[in-house]
């Protein structure tokens, strides 16, 4: 657990570094320590990775399952974060407990389409498909978890018409293998709101 703390505080650190412009949400920045810090060679890009998870969520929901056998743990979790420059909403997922070597992770998650209404964004995809290095997994070894998290800023103008639970829903992506032998899952996940959250929706409702 302390590898995996130390791997989101890098990402709390960038948080912090690109959350000045009030009017922009957080760049996604995957918490991550290599292990072999291999450079990439696959063609997974921000881009295809956002034209995927639109084309499935939009066309082919029923990819995305809830439970599913696979060599790793996956959770997720959604909090509310109170900032000078703006508040934010933050969703997380975590991939742990790994089973078999995990070559070349690639993460990637979306939200409900509708929930582009409430933050201040033109795109709801997180990845770390951004990184020019490899991040390869190994059980019982470091890093004992990878995890991925963007905020996103919350338009105050929109955000108490919020009347559900739609905001939990997360469509995510996790690739692994070689170039020419990639797995790709795709789950959908309800995420768990921290009190901090639940407090606030709380707190705007009419």
């Amino acid at each position: 657990m302390k590898s995996i703390r130390l791997l989101i505080a890098f990402s709390l650190f960038s948080m912090l570094f690109i959350g000045c412009d009030q009017r922009k949400d957080i760049n996604p920045v995957e918490s991550k320590k290599n292990a072999e810090n291999e450079i990439r060679q696959d063609t997974y890009t921000k881009l295809s990775e956002k034209e995927d998870l639109d084309e499935k969520v939009k066309n082919n929901k029923g990819i995305f399952v809830a439970e599913q056998y696979k060599p790793y743990d996956i959770s997720a979790s959604v909090t509310f974060n109170h900032e000078q420059d703006a508040d934010r909403i933050v969703y997380e997922i975590l991939m742990e407990n790994f089973t078999s070597e995990l070559k070349n992770v690639i993460q990637s998650f979306t939200l409900e389409p509708t929930m582009i209404q409430y933050y201040l964004t033109g795109d709801l995809t997180s990845t770390n498909a951004l990184n020019n290095s490899e991040t390869n997994l190994y059980p019982n070894k470091e890093p004992f978890g990878l995890s991925l998290y963007r905020g996103y800023v919350i338009n105050n103008e929109t955000i108490n018409m919020l009347t559900d639970d739609s905001y939990l829903n997360m469509y995510i992506k996790i690739s692994y293998g070689d170039k020419n032998n990639r797995t790709e899952d795709f789950w959908y996940i309800k995420a768990t709101p921290t009190k901090e959250v639940l407090d606030y929706l709380k707190s705007i409702a009419h």
